[in-house]
């Protein structure tokens, strides 16, 4: 493989990276969203640290994870929504495992 294919494939994988992180995103600003709308707010919560509940009694998610968004879906409304969309490397990290997927399937509904 010469250097210029190399080269290539790593601006792809970055392209790739950047396209799944702005989807991610755009998932945790609906979450916000709804974490916020008065009449369904508590149940987005609650589904979402039912779904952390099941990464640790299934073990299905590293125990960090479940731990920080336990800690997160517990805060007051507004530094959760703040915590929830963090640019910091642990924000970008915790969206890649993220309890919000059930808004994907709801939208399509």
């Amino acid at each position: 493989m010469t250097n210029s294919e190399i080269l290539e494939q790593r601006r792809l994988a970055r392209m790739s990276k950047h396209e799944a992180d702005v989807r991610l995103i755009e998932l945790h600003r609906k979450a916000v969203v709804a974490l916020q709308d008065e009449h369904d707010g508590e149940r987005v919560r609650k589904l979402a640290l039912q779904r952390v509940q099941k990464w640790n009694d299934e073990q299905l998610c590293n125990p960090r994870y479940v731990s920080a968004w336990r800690s997160i879906l517990s805060q007051p409304l507004a530094k959760m929504c703040e915590s929830i969309l963090t640019d910091s490397a642990d924000g970008i990290s915790l969206r890649q495992n993220s309890p919000f997927g059930f808004l994907l399937h709801e939208a399509t509904r």
